[in-house]
């Protein structure tokens, strides 16, 4: 059984009679198959009765109950939880908990404490826990650009982070993960962050932040690109100042422990169904919606927002394509090296610390060993009406 902190965890009911479905098509095609025998591996891996790839995998008998630590439960965490709701990491035979918290700096303390298996985060989370002695290694590359955005309202006169000087920035909240971001693009543009800019917490409610707009109690915002496009969808209208090198750098993904920074099995196992989970949505947004709504409606109280949250944030977790097909997962030592440096500048890390010591990059092909097309169909397949 699937588990989800704070949720019964339950699957909707025309997912739960997709899936039947495609149970029942599975057994006759088994039932009809008298040209030979298929296989199954010990983890569960069929392979066609030709030797070819195969097409499904079964869950193992056996499930492992693993606690994955989410830095937010909104639509960001989109592949999760439809990899939750589609039994994408019960293939695996990982029983997964999706743990929600109030950020990566929280994430950052249970994966050092060993109180969760894996976890999301953002590198200006994650790298000054690395540097206060946490042992925490990338694995999985979930967003392919930076999450956070600094903004001003349509029309403003402000072009770039420099014009900030003597201005007042808001934010989501005071430990949100877009303040190492903030104040080491500050440094980066020539500010003292605690001297040249004051920086007020505003919330992620449109109404809260236009009314800081409007009220010139602030010049600029910054939050979540998923939360900005909410508000924008509701009205609010903002253009974005932050340095357009952000867009390719890696900005969240999941994070091993010490504990599990080997365990192979488990970290493909996380990766593989959280990409097919992302698959889902790219390919059918509906469907994604839908399923979504079912596991956390309260990002969808105004649907318009909601939805312009999810394809915001599936266009800055895209991942690469090559071949015509995507590759999930992929990282590398620079990208997080990167940060280290912007970082430095900021004034959030007092030293240099060596990313390739941290990051895991041996897993990416595995990550995408499976039938693309398969999920696609599957996408297609879902209910959409809800």
């Amino acid at each position: 059984m699937r588990r989800l902190l704070g949720s019964d965890g339950r699957m909707g009911l025309g997912l739960k009679l997709v899936a039947l479905v495609a149970v029942l098509a599975m057994v006759a095609a088994a039932c009809a198959d008298d040209d030979g025998d298929s296989t199954t591996t010990a983890d569960g891996t069929g392979t066609t009765a030709d030797g070819g790839d195969p097409t499904t995998t079964g869950a193992p008998a056996e499930m492992r109950e693993v606690d994955l630590a989410l830095s937010t439960t909104s639509v960001f965490g989109y592949g999760y939880w439809l990899a939750l709701d589609l039994g994408f990491y019960e293939d695996e035979g990982l029983d997964v908990a999706l743990q929600g918290t109030g950020g990566s700096s929280d994430v950052a303390q249970l994966l050092a404490g060993n109180n969760a298996a894996a976890g999301m985060g953002v590198p200006g989370a994650m790298l000054p826990a690395i540097q206060a002695g946490a042992n925490l290694y990338p694995f999985f590359t979930y967003a392919y650009g930076e999450v956070f955005d600094v903004v001003v309202p349509e029309g403003s006169e402000i072009t770039s982070i420099a014009e900030l000087e003597g201005m007042t920035i808001g934010i989501s909240e005071l430990a949100g993960g877009e303040v190492p971001l903030v104040r080491a693009l500050l440094v980066e543009a020539g500010l003292d962050p605690d001297a040249d800019v004051e920086i007020v917490e505003v919330g992620t409610d449109a109404p809260s932040v236009r009314a800081a707009f409007e009220g010139d109690r602030i010049a600029a915002y910054s939050s979540a690109k998923s939360d900005i496009a909410a508000m924008n969808a509701a009205g609010l209208g903002t253009v974005s100042v932050a340095p357009e090198s952000l867009a390719t750098l890696p900005a969240e993904g999941l994070l091993a422990t010490e504990d599990t920074r080997d365990d192979a099995e488990l970290l493909i196992g996380l990766g593989r169904a959280t990409a097919k989970g992302q698959l889902i949505a790219y390919t059918n947004l509906d469907a994604a919606v839908c399923s979504l709504k079912n596991q956390i409606p309260e990002e969808f109280t105004d649907e318009a927002a909601g939805r312009a949250s999810l394809e915001a944030v599936i266009e800055i977790t895209r991942a690469p394509e090559e071949n015509g097909e995507f590759v999930f997962g992929f990282l590398d030592a620079e990208g997080w090296n990167t940060y280290v440096n912007i970082f430095i500048q900021g004034g959030i890390l007092d030293e240099e610390i060596d990313m390739s010591e941290f990051v895991i990059t041996e897993h990416v092909d595995a990550f995408n060993d499976f039938d693309q097309q398969e999920i696609v169909d599957l996408a297609n397949s879902l209910p959409t009406d809800c």
